[in-house]
């Protein structure tokens, strides 16, 4: 027996396996401590085996035993349940420690199980050498193994959030002990290093999922807290069971091609788009949104409109490159929906500060979206006193639900609409989320393959016969849907007919189209149109009198009025008119009423603004004929 410099006696070994024996015989298999386990090691090892009977001291199925006291502190991850020293203890992560008892120098082993097995397989970071995070990898219940890129930054509080994430996903842990997941997860440097997508999409050639990455290996999904509602969940065929009755639907194959055509934006060198369905409750607007969400999802997937700007710059960047789903637009406020329909199409979110007055790194996003709703976007800003620009009507094209049955036209042999409309909703209930991946990965092995989307897109964007500007700029939005579809049927991921998705995208861009009332003229033209008109009819009684001089008292004056062989015209003040056009440059709303013949009277030179003798002194007045502008907006 040895002896140290202070005359305490050491144990021989024979004595620390003694010990330790007569430890594991008395402790239960979780010794709880007070002490923050130290940093340690993770090493994997194999479950130890069950001793035969019969069993030689050279026998190759002897227990592995838990780690020596030299080796300790360290983490273990034991993948399946196992025996040692005749007791049985579960699968998953340990920590190996030491402690000391009182008045006795003995060391004795700890064995703390800490959760079901996890392990921490990569370091992620962007190519920026930023945002790093940690590749996990942890066992649910049901035996399944999952994946998750957690955040470095989500441990800098109390790891509360990525508890949440772990225990969602179906990790189990000691609650005693909650905080050692994190201290085991901390310690952990794996050698192998991913890059971390923030974004759904494409990423260098290759597309990110949540829970898949097509075309490469050495990236992930991560972001912050929950991730979009991804998820798949029956078979193909039976996908293709309800694809199968958009046949004849034009707008129900519509909106499953434009789920499809969020993968063509960024090749096709689109910022974003979107489709709004609208018209009347119980025409099958849900039902074309929830079949077009199948495609990558299910029920979850179709978010509302019931939201703030900011919530939806976060779901724009969980949906970018596939589909964003937004049903019922009555729901959201008409001022957040005027902040957002140039935003979210746009791709880019607000400049915002960090708590130092910095600004943070904008998010930034690329999304097909498809709206529902019983009015259009115009209307609904309409209701918060909102003006709708022509940028935003451009951004969402509204669509008019027109079909024989709503959004149906052909029942295929069922009785009514309501029984159709119930069995599509049905079916993309039971079988979602497969037919986008299939062809995301179709998509990702043919540009590597030197596919030419552009190309492919300029003979079907010829068929809309749009001329340049803001009709060409709609018809390429139709356009991608059409290209989305035929790809589709080409890859047999639908069980389409080649054209039907160009016919049914045709279609679509005409009713689009006759819902114009510019005949021909810019958008932004009818919207100073509209704008003047509604000003016009709001306040024609109330903010302008009779140039004759009728002795009313006009509070806010906006201008007078005449009348000339019964037609009552407006003679606006310069102030009148920059109220009614607001929000658009001045000298674009004069020379739209030019246009549209609703001058009446010139000054001198030409100009559209006449010096006119009035009740209250001579003053330059905008002579407004209201008939004119009714013929355009009507």
């Amino acid at each position: 027996m040895n002896s140290n410099s202070h005359g305490h006696k050491e144990p021989t070994q024979a004595e620390i396996d003694a010990a330790r024996e007569a430890f594991f015989a008395k402790a239960p298999p979780d010794l709880r401590e007070s002490r923050t386990p130290p940093n340690g090691h993770n090493e994997s090892k194999p479950a130890p085996q069950r001793r035969r009977k019969a069993a030689r001291p050279d026998d190759a199925d002897v227990p592995t035993i838990f780690p020596s006291l030299d080796d300790r502190p360290c983490w273990r991850l034991y993948d399946e349940p196992f025996q040692h020293a005749g007791r049985a203890f579960a699968a998953g992560v340990y920590f190996h420690g030491i402690r000391h008892v009182r008045n006795d120098s003995t060391p004795l082993p700890i064995d703390r199980w800490i959760c079901s097995p996890l392990r921490v397989l990569a370091v992620t970071r962007n190519r920026e050498d930023d945002e790093h995070g940690r590749l996990l990898e942890f066992r649910a219940p049901s035996g399944r193994w999952r994946k998750w890129a957690m955040p470095m930054p989500m441990l800098a509080g109390d790891g509360n959030e990525v508890r949440a994430v772990l225990l969602s996903g179906g990790l189990t842990f000691n609650m005693d002990r909650r905080g050692d997941v994190l201290q085991y997860i901390a310690a952990q440097m794996p050698e192998h290093t991913m890059r971390a997508a923030t974004a759904t999409g494409w990423h260098d050639g290759s597309f990110v999922l949540p829970a898949q990455v097509l075309g490469a290996e050495d990236i992930w999904f991560q972001a912050m807290g929950r991730t979009a509602p991804y998820a798949s969940a029956g078979t193909i065929a039976g996908w293709r069971e309800m694809a199968a009755l958009a046949r004849g639907n034009r707008l129900l194959m519509l909106s499953i091609a434009a789920a499809f055509a969020g993968t063509l934006l960024r090749p096709l060198g689109m910022t974003g788009a979107a489709l709004h369905l609208f018209g009347d409750s119980s025409t099958g607007k849900t039902t074309a949104a929830r079949g077009a969400a199948s495609v990558w999802g299910g029920e979850a997937f179709v978010r509302t409109w019931r939201a703030t700007a900011n919530g939806l710059e976060g779901a724009g960047q969980l949906h970018t490159d596939t589909m964003l789903p937004l049903d019922e637009i009555g729901e959201i406020d008409p001022r957040h929906l005027y902040e957002v329909a140039y935003a979210l199409i746009n791709g880019t979110g607000k400049s915002r500060a960090n708590r130092y007055g910095e600004a943070r790194q904008a998010a930034h996003w690329r999304v097909f979206a498809l709206s529902t709703g019983e009015t259009t976007l115009a209307a609904r800003m309409q209701t918060g006193g909102f003006s709708v620009k022509a940028g935003q009507e451009l951004r969402f094209l509204d669509v008019p639900v027109a079909g024989r049955y709503g959004v149906l036209d052909e029942l295929h042999g069922r009785t009514s609409a309501g029984v159709l409309s119930d069995e599509i909703r049905a079916l993309a209930a039971r079988h979602y989320g497969l037919a986008g991946p299939l062809f995301a990965e179709a998509l990702v092995r043919e540009l590597a393959s030197g596919l030419d989307l552009l190309a492919l897109h300029a003979p079907v964007l010829a068929r809309f016969s749009a001329a340049d500007g803001q009709q060409r700029r709609a018809a390429q939005t139709f356009a991608a849907c059409a290209l989305a579809g035929e790809l589709a049927v080409q890859w047999g991921v639908v069980p389409w007919e080649a054209g039907e998705p160009t016919d049914a995208a045709l279609h679509a861009f005409r009713l689009w189209y006759e819902r114009r009332p510019d005949e021909g003229r810019g958008s932004e033209h009818a919207a100073i149109l509209r704008a003047v008109a509604d000003f016009l009819d709001r306040h024609g009684d109330s903010r302008f009198s009779s140039i004759e001089g009728s002795g009313d008292l006009i509070r806010d004056r906006a201008g007078y009025y005449r009348f000339d062989g019964g037609r009552r015209l407006y003679l606006l003040t310069a102030g009148g008119m920059r109220e009614a056009t607001k929000g658009y440059d001045l000298m674009r709303a004069l020379r739209a009423l030019d246009e549209a013949g609703a001058i009446t009277e010139r000054g001198k030179g030409g100009e559209v603004a006449k010096v006119t003798h009035t009740p209250d002194g001579k003053k330059r007045l905008y002579h407004i004929e209201p008939e004119a502008l009714d013929k355009i907006v009507t």
